[in-house]
């Protein structure tokens, strides 16, 4: 099952440059706020077609984003309304 490409070397090495690359996470970021990144996020869902799932794109997000705010879009929800560090919408 796909859970299991989440072990592949290959894997290890994207998510390692991604977030050497991107250690900050832009859901955070957009909001104001500087969150260090822990997940290396498929921005398009690849469904568990390896090529997908190794090709990208990719972005960094915390934690929180990633089990919050990204399930919600996946899932057809809206994206919460993005706050600046003010608490004003931006």
């Amino acid at each position: 099952p796909r859970h299991a490409y989440y072990n592949l070397a290959a894997w290890k090495r994207i998510r390692a440059e991604q977030l050497k690359r991107q250690p900050l996470c832009v859901m955070c970021e957009r909001r104001g706020l500087i969150t260090p990144a822990t997940v290396c996020d498929h921005i398009e869902p690849h469904r568990g077609d390896i090529n997908r799932f190794l090709s990208g794109p990719f972005q960094s997000l915390c934690a929180s984003c990633h089990s919050r705010d990204k399930q919600i879009i996946e899932n057809g929800g809206k994206a919460p309304v993005e706050t600046g560090a003010d608490g004003w919408p931006v």
